[in-house]
């Protein structure tokens, strides 16, 4: 017999789903942001006529 109640387990077990959802989605995000060429590079003399 279990000793949380029936409600709590089934809160918990949407509480686990919804964090393999966000795992899931962090993961997704994190590959998508890896597959991105990266932004294009000023040259180097315009950051030496700002300062």
């Amino acid at each position: 017999m279990s000793i949380l109640s029936p409600w709590l387990q089934l809160m918990l077990a949407e509480i686990a789903r919804k964090q393999e959802d966000l795992d899931g989605a962090r993961r997704e995000a994190q590959r998508r942001i890896a597959e991105q060429p990266p932004p294009p590079r000023a040259p180097a003399e315009q950051h030496a006529r700002r300062g």
